[in-house]
């Protein structure tokens, strides 16, 4: 993550680019969105999203 931290000005918005990517990682078993954001507790995907599609 460090090589790609610099792209992000904000520290929230590095933070969940962050735990997007490790999600992606991880061993869920369906790797949307959608599943992410349930899994860190969110309600809707759009702030998993926001580092992907705007930032």
């Amino acid at each position: 993550m460090s090589r790609v931290a610099g792209r992000f000005a904000r520290d929230e918005l590095r933070c969940r680019a962050r735990e997007l990517m490790m999600r992606m990682l991880s061993e869920l078993p369906r790797k949307d969105c959608w599943s992410v954001a349930e899994w860190a507790g969110e309600a809707t995907p759009g702030g998993m999203q926001h580092p992907l599609a705007r930032a």
